[in-house]
């Protein structure tokens, strides 16, 4: 994340809290190093020992951490969950580019926001600043930046382990090859767009294909992969959909290098004998897509919040954060996540969510789940970093309230 979390710290400091910052590899290391930091290298029982006993004998008042699905963090949950010790999470935002998503337990599938609404005042809404900014250049040099700086600190980091399983010469390969295909089918894409968006509207569904190895999709997609979302989604398509409907696959534009789902899906399609409605675009705007479509196919993606707030019918097939009753059309029929039948229906009575049940949604997701601002741009991140304390703080003294008591070989003791 670039230093946003040394300046977090340095937030936390300025309230009077006192902070440390536990880095796992080089990459860590760079951005956050010196007084307040710790480097931890062990296997993951030695982490979890090591990390009982220092919220057994030290008290922290909170863990923050990036990403709820990272080893490290997730066994970071469960030990401090057993404590009786609060987890914020972070991720990238919900709704992008205007937050980022803070919540406490976990994100997405393990998000506050899929258990029943508490019972709590709302606070008063604050006004949105823009972001402004190009988040993906600014994203590529931290994270450049960051795989240099973890691939030299691995003699020191021995052992440890990372989320992704990718090494940085491959890498380099497959985000050239990115590029490359970003700049070869820039035409195709560019008509292809238009063709739908002119010619084409509210006659094509979509399906918003996620980055294959997402720790969200590994872990909440209930066992979907993208080369399964595929080849079910044609099947069923060319079964029962209308013969004037489309399909339309939006590739993740951050897996179009790594996958080659483009020459995958048409000979799919070719097969079944729709490959002249069956459609691949690996580039533009997925909500300009979805805002002309019939309706979105996903797993989990958060593409599904654009669906909803532009009323479109939504199928969900893994646990997704919107997945409830009065939101996603497979449940509103009584389907569970993962049903592979209920997109048998999806093509021919696809209902839009109801507006209120989407309000309602929106307004918990901004009191609970985002804040403003960014992780990335320099000129944005002080203050994102102060918004993120006020919101933690605000939470904390909510939680004190509703924690069950400590378990009595605990200290109890101010942080």
């Amino acid at each position: 994340m670039g230093p946003f979390f040394r300046i977090l710290s340095g937030t936390f400091e300025t309230q009077g809290f006192d902070v440390l910052k536990i880095n796992f590899n080089g990459g860590d290391w760079l951005f956050s190093h010196g007084p307040g930091t710790l480097n931890f290298c062990g296997s993951m029982d030695a982490w979890s020992d090591w990390l009982d006993a220092f919220i057994r004998s030290r008290r922290p008042e909170a863990i923050i951490l990036f990403g709820d699905s990272r080893p490290y963090h997730r066994q970071a949950i469960m030990v401090a969950l057993r404590a009786g010790v609060p987890v914020s999470c972070f991720e990238e935002g919900y709704i992008r580019p205007n937050f980022i998503t803070c919540e406490w337990d976990g994100n997405n599938a393990l998000s506050p926001l899929r258990r029943p609404q508490p019972a709590r005042p709302a606070s008063s809404s604050l006004p949105i600043e823009p972001v402004k900014g190009n988040l993906f250049r600014a994203m590529t040099l931290f994270a450049i930046r960051y795989y240099l700086a973890k691939t030299a600190g691995a003699v020191f980091f021995r052992g440890n382990i990372h989320h992704r399983s990718r090494g940085i010469l491959s890498e380099a390969v497959l985000w050239t090859r990115n590029f490359c295909r970003k700049i070869r089918h820039y035409p195709a894409n560019n008509a292809m767009m238009l063709n739908l968006i002119e010619n084409l509207e509210n006659q094509y569904f979509v399906i918003a294909l996620q980055v294959h190895d997402d720790q969200q999709l590994l872990r909440h997609g209930r066992g979907w992969t993208m080369e399964k979302l595929i080849t079910e989604s044609i099947r069923s398509f060319r079964r029962h959909a209308a013969p004037a409907h489309h399909l339309v696959i939006k590739v993740h534009p951050m897996d179009r290098g790594h996958k080659s789902y483009r020459p995958f899906a048409m000979e799919l399609a070719r097969i079944a004998g729709c490959a002249e409605r069956v459609h691949v675009v690996d580039d533009g705007s997925i909500g300009l897509l979805i805002r002309h479509s019939l309706g979105l196919i996903t797993v989990n993606s958060t593409s599904g919040l654009l669906a909803l707030n532009h009323g479109k019918p939504v199928l969900s097939l893994g646990e997704a954060i919107y997945n409830k009753r009065d939101l996603v059309w497979g449940r509103r029929h009584g389907g569970e996540p993962g049903d592979t039948a209920g997109m048998d229906g999806f093509w021919t009575s696809p209902v839009p969510p109801r507006r209120d049940a989407v309000k309602a949604f929106n307004a918990r997701m901004h009191e609970e789940s985002l804040v403003n601002g960014s992780f990335y741009l320099r000129n944005l991140t002080e203050a994102t970093s102060k918004r993120v304390v006020q919101r933690i703080q605000r939470d904390l003294k909510m939680i004190a309230v509703n924690i069950p008591a400590l378990s009595p070989d605990i200290p109890n003791g101010t942080p």
